[in-house]
């Protein structure tokens, strides 16, 4: 357990950067808010990439006043957690006040009621968890004719006497979410095997998740990647399991994944972690994207964010030409139990080169100048992860600020909600319930000012959920690629070293001695002769062995730079550019018939 619970290591193995971190929302307004050198060190991305980071403010943390009203654990009425399934379908930890808003209105209390209530919660553009449920026991409480306080609620937690509120949640449902994009189908073909193997044993049959059989030749080269290769790739979604499991230091957190490839599963961090590391160890010279670390005493905020670094690797090995393929990953999105599979199942962990072999024609095809390509290639990607941290860090401000618009529309909708609730009745008719045409006129044009407020805070709060799940995590996706590439070429300068100058040197030297103890031929020569020609043999078949892994280093880096990098930098970017300027376009002819509606609705108020 103590191996996952560390921070790391292949986090930090590469890299000393550490960076700062844009802790909450009020970061944004810093000097220099784009200074920072981790890949992860943004708001969204809580974790850096030297190792276990402090612990980032959450919406449950910045509760100030209220952090004590209710427990964490303390027990609540259903339909507070019916409620929040309602405003928070993505299960992200918090709510946005636009959302709670939304829930409020179906009580049906006072517009003033109502503002007052959001207005005791909080004053920031999202409400966390804590906040939102201080908000429906504080509609229980007005409701039951009670008063409305925060000490009125603090006392009834502590009795565990928290009032129900009705609620009509069918009208509470958020616009709807973006949706995923398609998937291909999937290939059965596995050139790994998980069982034990010897380097020259026979390929084997599938013989069921204990074992996977090996591929038939060489997969090395392949065709690259199929026509239109974008729009087949498989969507893996990992969702977090809302239960703790275990005890104490012990508790964790289950997701569960659910893929193309079958039923969906639940997997805990550490077999992740088991999953990455077994990856580098067979994939040494392939692209694999960082794995988001652990962290103790992790906030719902931080959680949320490694939901999603979890999503962008699984989504990424899920896609790999070559580790899509991989025995172990398909055991891992398909197999119910895989803590009980790995416990009787031997898994190999031999460094590809060991099952395959580039032939002639493979062979002839790496170029004569690929290490002059891949020197391009390190020369830009220190730049490119700098540029591609600094959109990303970027498009999170872009989203914040809509997050922070739709909040304050959604505030403006309850004030004028407010306004005309206590502007019902006219002074020069107090006994005229109709009430004279001035105030009537002005009362509801300005009713429909607030629908067409609130119209706009659902669209622009949608529109920002929808970048920060589609966009945003393509934008990271780039990041990610690049800082895989860096990786990588740490990973080859280390472990691409061979011994084979020194092993001819040796051979050199032995045959030498071979023909002097011919020469010489003293008493038993002939059994120091046998053991030097072994000797002589065995480095030569080392020579030849590590000769053949050096051309399969240079086919696989050409490989990924041709297939995967060169592929996957450009075409995803150009559908994600495709795609947001797609949907902004939409959401701005939206937009525009929202205020050309509210323009047509208001040209008939009065004014005398």
């Amino acid at each position: 357990m103590s191996l996952f619970n560390a921070p790391r290591a292949s986090q930090n193995r590469f890299s000393n950067n550490a960076g700062s971190s844009l802790n909450g929302f009020a970061s944004f307004m810093s000097d220099n808010p784009l200074t920072s050198a981790s890949v992860y060190d943004n708001l969204n991305d809580p974790w850096s990439a030297g190792g276990s980071p402090a612990a980032t403010p959450s919406p449950a943390s910045a509760a100030g006043p209220l952090a004590s009203v209710i427990a964490p654990d303390a027990p609540v009425p259903s339909i507070y957690h019916q409620a929040l399934a309602a405003a928070d379908p993505t299960g992200s930890g918090d709510v946005s006040l636009n959302a709670l808003h939304r829930v409020l209105s179906t009580s049906h209390l006072p517009a003033a009621t109502i503002e007052r209530i959001v207005n005791l919660v909080s004053s920031r553009p999202r409400v966390s968890k804590l906040e939102f449920f201080v908000a429906l026991a504080l509609v229980g409480l007005a409701q039951q004719g009670k008063d409305v306080s925060i000490e009125q609620v603090a006392a009834l937690a502590a009795q565990s006497a928290l009032p129900s509120p009705t609620l009509q949640l069918g009208s509470a449902a958020a616009p709807m979410s973006p949706t995923s994009l398609p998937a291909p189908a999937y290939s059965e073909t596995d050139p790994w095997s998980v069982s034990s193997r010897q380097p020259d044993a026979t390929p084997a049959s599938p013989t069921g998740t204990a074992g996977v059989a090996l591929g038939g030749g060489s997969t090395v080269s392949g065709p690259g990647l199929p026509r239109e290769w974008w729009k087949k790739q498989e969507n893996v979604v990992v969702t977090l399991v809302p239960e703790k499991q275990g005890f104490m230091l012990n508790r964790y957190m289950v997701y569960q994944i659910q893929s193309d490839r079958g039923a969906a599963v639940t997997r805990r961090y550490s077999e992740f972690a088991f999953l990455y590391d077994c990856l580098l160890r067979r994939y040494p010279f392939r692209i694999i994207t960082a794995l988001p670390p652990k962290r103790i005493g992790p906030d719902e905020a931080f959680l949320e964010q490694r939901r999603k670094g979890l999503t962008r690797f699984i989504n990424f090995v899920a896609n790999h030409p070559i580790l899509k393929e991989d025995g172990l990953v398909s055991v891992f999105l398909t197999e119910p139990s895989f803590d009980a599979w790995r416990k009787h199942s031997s898994i190999s962990l031999d460094e590809e080169s060991y099952s395959k072999r580039v032939d002639a024609v493979e062979e002839m095809s790496i170029p004569s100048d690929l290490e002059e390509k891949l020197g391009i290639v390190r020369i830009k990607i220190p730049g490119l992860i700098e540029q591609w941290n600094r959109i990303c860090t970027t498009a999170e401000r872009l989203v914040k600020r809509r997050e922070g618009a739709a909040a304050d529309l959604s505030r403006l909708t309850m004030t004028l909600n407010t306004l005309t609730e206590i502007n019902q009745e006219c002074w020069r008719s107090p006994n005229d319930h109709d009430g004279c045409d001035l105030c009537v006129g002005v009362r509801n044009g300005l009713s429909q000012v607030s629908a067409s407020f609130q119209t706009q805070a659902d669209a622009v709060e949608l529109r920002a959920r929808t970048i920060m799940l589609t966009t945003l995590e393509s934008l990271k996706m780039e990041r990610d690629l690049y800082v895989a590439v860096r990786d990588l070429f740490i990973r080859h300068d280390r472990l691409s070293v061979d011994q084979v100058e020194k092993l001819r040197k040796r051979v050199e030297a032995s045959s030498k001695k071979l023909e002097q103890v011919k020469a010489v031929q003293k008493d038993g020569w002939e059994a120091e002769a046998d053991k030097i020609l072994g000797n002589i043999e065995h480095d030569q078949a080392t020579i030849s062995a590590q000769l053949a892994r050096r051309v399969f280093i240079r086919h696989c880096m050409w490989h990924e730079l041709r297939v995967v990098l060169h592929n996957r930098e450009n075409a995803l970017v150009s559908v994600a550019v495709q795609t947001f300027a797609r949907e902004e376009r939409d959401f701005a002819q939206q937009l525009r018939s929202n205020w050309a509606l509210l323009s047509d609705n208001v040209e008939s108020m009065p004014f005398e």
